[in-house]
């Protein structure tokens, strides 16, 4: 089945965000990440109520119950029901807030998480977020991994960043951004059904590409060389 639902879980500097961009701008799904869904919450009269869940902090003890499965009230809780409305939507790529765990059980859904070693978060952290001391950036990687490991662990009980609980984890230690998200969307073709075009006395099967902006030659090595 075609995967419409993009989850993507990341380590603090590995690039996950700039690859789910990069991802949303190739096949034309929709992008929402903390920025987005807290804009849509407001929109809607729900800014309160999202704004633990966004800076991805427990809520309460409801809904870590209904994340385990042991308790399944009249009434979700926004935060939950925003992110099933959303999917109902379209196609769509969901960065972080235990997305990819919330729709373990849709067969459209693919989760991904992204990585990298210490010492290549460490240098573009300190590019990106203008931090001139290798400690303090090194710090704020840490602090920002703890609070997603804790908020993971709270929601689902599982360990955040193991790759059994993903359909997909990515190392961006070697590879560039552009070049992860070929990766992750020469994977995605693996579940397209092939288009059947009948061209005179022969039948010919093409897999649909998602945006002309693919780099085609890498795109369908990694095809082979992964799958």
């Amino acid at each position: 089945m075609e995967k419409t639902i993009i989850c993507i879980g990341r380590e603090y500097g590995s690039g996950g965000h700039e690859i789910g961009e990069l991802l949303a701008k190739r096949t034309g799904y929709a992008f929402y990440d903390k920025e987005k869904l807290f804009e849509i919450a407001k929109m809607r009269g729900y800014e309160k109520e999202m704004q633990e869940y966004l800076d991805e902090q427990p809520v309460d003890s409801l809904l870590y119950s209904i994340a385990m499965n042991f308790a399944e009230p009249k009434k979700k809780p926004y935060p939950f029901k925003l992110i099933e409305e959303l999917v109902e939507e379209g196609p769509c790529i969901i960065m972080g807030r235990c997305a990819g765990y919330l729709m373990r059980n849709r067969e459209e859904a693919f989760s991904v998480f992204v990585h990298a070693d210490m010492e290549t978060r460490i240098e573009r952290v300190k590019e990106r977020d203008h931090i001139t001391s290798r400690m303090k950036a090194k710090r704020k990687i840490q602090d920002v991994d703890e609070k997603r490991s804790a908020f993971r662990k709270d929601y689902t009980g599982q360990e955040w960043g193991m790759s059994k609980n993903y359909d997909l984890s990515v190392s961006t230690t070697e590879l560039s951004y552009e070049q992860a998200a070929d990766l992750i969307l020469s994977i995605l073709l693996l579940f397209i059904k092939p288009i059947q075009k009948n061209t005179g006395s022969s039948t010919k099967y093409e897999l649909p590409v998602f945006s002309s902006s693919i780099n085609t030659e890498r795109h369908l090595f990694l095809c082979v060389y992964y799958s």
